[in-house]
């Protein structure tokens, strides 16, 4: 069982990426220096990249852990912060926010 992280768009839902489907490496770790938190995704397609890229400012990201598939971490970031240098380095995301709840 893994841990899984998906990202949706806010308006309508669309699904940006999939870290089950898309089978990319991800890490979500306190952000160094600010408040929120580091989500670090290993994302091997720079179409999927781009497209959060261009939604920055409209993005739901999700995560369920492997061991509590009933829990959910809402993740959000209220500035659209998001880096990407192109294809073999990571997607990051700067959220500054989350909302824990039972699923």
């Amino acid at each position: 069982m893994m841990h899984h992280l998906y990202i949706r768009h806010t308006v309508g839902g669309r699904l940006f990426l999939d870290s089950k489907k898309h089978d990319t490496p991800f890490a979500i770790t306190p952000a160094e220096g600010r408040e929120g938190w580091k989500i670090s995704i290993e994302v091997p397609d720079e179409a999927l990249a781009e497209a959060v890229c261009r939604h920055r400012d409209d993005l739901n990201i999700f995560f369920v852990p492997a061991d509590a598939p009933d829990s959910k971490t809402w993740f959000f970031s209220t500035h659209g912060e998001v880096e990407y240098d192109g294809p073999g380095k990571p997607l990051v995301i700067w959220a500054d926010g989350r909302i824990d709840y039972k699923v």
